[in-house]
């Protein structure tokens, strides 16, 4: 079960780049391709890995591999377009819920994964508290293209992710690692294709000032970090089981929003009530008992 605990490592980390990415996406990269393009570019900076176990592998296995990463940022661009068109609280039980079930259906059909009993309860308790922990009634209404933005980038998220696994099931870590990067790639380059895009990803770079600059790229090496090692608990576990720990990312999320929102309220909101809060702690509660049966 040391899987579970590297994924949850990731999950810290990965909080602190939800909080950095609103940051970035209000005041600094204001246009979600902008954003993707620059995640996906680095992509192949991962063989620099190749000296540790790079193999190669089937022309079918690649092209799997590079839709899998493709998938990624696409569903990280549909995920920043959802972002700007509604509120982060609204966003979150939608990918807390959505990824973990279609990990569930898509880990079912393509990898042949199945939970036992006890992973069945502690995916229950995890995928409830992850919706709990994020759910907040706001004013207004849903706008309907971002509430279809959120499900596609869930489905696409899940998809990656199970491809990934399905990789990592082929070959060694390293290997599976750098050839789905390939996807990302791929990706960021048809970015370039419309003018529009080519303009605002070269507009991102006027935009950001210094700090931005800094901010941006040590969030990109904390992300890039967190991405490798939840990576690494999928190549050694459940692929399943560690999408349904996103609860701890939200948990986590949670606590670091309620700190920076004294500095920066006007980006970073939580408004806490004796209602809320009994909602987040019965939350982190269930995504505990989560936990508590995984390491049974």
């Amino acid at each position: 079960m040391f899987y579970i605990w590297i994924a949850v490592v990731a999950y810290l980390l990965f909080a602190l780049n939800g909080v950095v990415d609103k940051f970035l996406l209000t005041k600094a990269v204001r246009h979600p391709v902008a954003y993707a393009f620059y995640i996906g570019i680095t992509g192949p900076l991962t063989f620099v890995l190749a000296p540790f176990g790079l193999k190669l592998v089937s022309f079918s296995d690649l092209f799997i591999a590079i839709i899998a990463g493709a998938c990624f940022v696409w569903a990280l661009y549909f995920l920043y377009v959802a972002t700007q068109a509604t509120s982060i609280s609204r966003l979150l039980p939608i990918e807390g819920g959505f990824v973990p079930f279609f990990t569930l259906v898509f880990a079912y059909i393509v990898l042949g994964e199945r939970l036992t009993s006890s992973q069945f309860v502690a995916f229950i308790f995890l995928v409830t508290g992850a919706v709990l922990i994020a759910f907040r009634k706001d004013a207004g209404h849903w706008h309907p293209k971002a509430l279809g933005y959120a499900v596609i980038a869930a489905a696409l998220f899940a998809l990656s992710f199970v491809l990934t696994k399905y990789i990592f099931n082929q070959t060694n870590f390293v290997s599976g690692l750098i050839w789905t990067r390939l996807g990302f790639f791929a990706v960021s380059l048809s970015f370039l294709i419309p003018s529009s895009s080519r303009r605002h990803i070269a507009d991102a770079t006027k935009e950001a000032t210094p700090g931005n600059k800094i901010l941006y790229y040590g969030a990109r090496l904390s992300g890039g970090l967190a991405g490798l090692m939840q990576n690494y608990a999928i190549s050694l576990g459940s692929v399943i089981i560690v999408n349904a720990l996103q609860g701890v990312q939200y948990a986590f999320l949670l606590l670091l929003t309620i700190f920076f929102s004294e500095y920066y309220p006007n980006i970073l909101k939580e408004r806490i009530t004796k209602l809320i809060l009994a909602q987040k702690i019965l939350a982190i509660v269930l995504i505990s008992l989560g936990l508590y049966f995984l390491t049974q």
